[in-house]
């Protein structure tokens, strides 16, 4: 985001100014725990994006086509 590459000194991973429910720790410990998992499901998530490419490039078919399961409204499915 443009708060990340800004050099703002009050970022760090998942603070995007937007908490109205109140998730976010008050306490040292909760706020590093949660910080880190930002990290850690971010990175998850670009392993994922990375799987996803792979498995278009070997199959020849879109994710979206491949798992339709995942890519139709609930109403669909059910």
């Amino acid at each position: 985001t443009g708060k990340a590459r800004s050099g703002d000194p009050s970022y760090f991973p998942g603070n995007l100014g937007f908490d109205p429910l109140s998730f976010y720790p008050t306490d040292k410990e909760g706020r590093q725990r949660m910080e880190f998992a930002e990290i850690k499901h971010g990175r998850l998530a670009m392993v994922a994006v990375t799987g996803y490419a792979v498995q278009e490039y070997v199959t020849k078919l879109g994710v979206v086509n491949d798992s339709r399961i995942f890519f139709r409204p609930l109403g669909g499915i059910l």
